[in-house]
């Protein structure tokens, strides 16, 4: 085991050290081809935005009670939990507030939908969506605003969650299932800034309403503050990217050339009988301690032969029968035999042209 071990240990080192400067070569010219495309992609983003904007949200809300006995209040305030059976509606009341770094002409529109979302533990135990309806609870309207810096969005919806909650249990009822239910509501903003060739903005503010007979609770799905940049949908390239992205793949084409040439020239340098002399050359020098080399064939007529496959499985038996293997170079041939004698039996390994086992 420890010649084996040795074995390996030099032979990787061997192998390392003779391909060391071509490796380092490609992984070099490589690595420039790359930070030369990341330049490029960088000098395509480096561009002056057309236009830059502030937006806030906010989403206030409060819960209407159905009649009770437990509550004194017929509303409860937001930021809390509470018993869905005890909530007729939520008042919602969005705010959405742009504010552009210079005056520009624009239009803009919103819409308040809802999306109910119900989900059911499959076999495998995921949660999986299976049902959804959509609501359209507010069209909105269009409004143009010229040479402004700011608008401002101040809409109520009140959500019928009594009617919401029935809806997810008569789902459930009529196909005898159990579903996770969420109410999705949005406001939805559409921005057109009447610059050529630039896509309208859409943006949103959401909140999630689990739907249950238990407790439910608000979430807020959305960031208060954005600071946005709208840049050019430009899809030309530059004269700095072009010779960026050239430089770039010269050089990872270059690297990946090499390569290429260096595993294909040693392929072609090394002949069946360089093969041979590399095969032999390691094992005698790696194991010089247990082979011995003779000039006539030994005599293995009378013994049982067993042919050993793989070279570890040979110095195995050696080392574990404490004995010597006798080293045959057969004449005239790139052919070596490695034996093994143990009382009867004779242990062969045969070393050719083939890649060591």
């Amino acid at each position: 085991m420890k010649f084996r071990r040795k074995y390996r240990s030099i032979n990787k080192r061997i192998i390392r050290k003779r391909n060391n400067y071509f490796v380092k070569v490609v992984i070099i010219m490589i690595i420039i081809g790359f930070v030369f495309i990341i330049l490029g992609i960088n000098a395509r983003r480096n561009v002056t935005p057309l236009y830059s904007y502030e937006v806030k949200k906010e989403a206030n809300y409060e819960v209407l009670l159905k009649p009770n006995n437990f509550y004194t209040t017929e509303t409860l305030p937001a930021g809390s939990y509470y018993a869905s059976k005890s909530i007729k509606s939520f008042n919602i009341n969005y705010k959405y507030n742009l504010k552009s770094y210079e005056p520009k002409d624009m239009d803009y529109r919103y819409t308040i939908t809802a999306n109910l979302i119900g989900k059911a533990n499959t076999s495998d135990n995921l949660n999986k969506e299976v049902w959804s309806r959509s609501f359209d609870l507010n069209s909105g309207n269009k409004k143009n605003i010229k040479d402004t810096e700011e608008f401002s969005i101040n809409e109520y919806i009140n959500i019928d969650y009594e009617y919401y909650n029935n809806l997810a249990r008569s789902y459930e009822k009529a196909y005898e299932i159990k579903i996770d239910t969420t109410l999705k509501i949005y406001l939805n903003v559409y921005i057109d800034l009447k610059i050529p060739n630039l896509q309208q903005i859409e943006d949103s503010i959401e909140l999630d309403i689990p739907i249950n007979n238990t407790i439910t609770e608000v979430k807020e799905n959305f960031e208060n503050i954005n600071y946005n940049n709208v840049y050019p949908e430009n899809k030309t390239f530059g004269a700095k990217e072009i010779i960026f992205y050239i430089i770039g793949i010269l050089f990872i084409l270059g690297g990946i050339t090499i390569l290429i040439w260096y595993i294909v020239k040693n392929k072609k340098e090394r002949s069946p009988e360089d093969i041979y002399e590399d095969n032999i050359n390691k094992i005698l020098n790696f194991y010089r301690g247990i082979i011995v080399t003779v000039s006539n064939k030994p005599d293995v007529s009378n013994l049982e032969v067993m042919n050993i496959t793989i070279l570890d499985d040979l110095i195995d038996v050696a080392e574990q029968c404490k004995r010597n293997i006798i080293h045959y170079k057969e004449l005239g041939k790139s052919k070596s035999n490695l034996y093994v004698i143990i009382d009867k039996y004779v242990y062969i390994y045969i070393v050719t042209t083939n890649e060591l086992k």
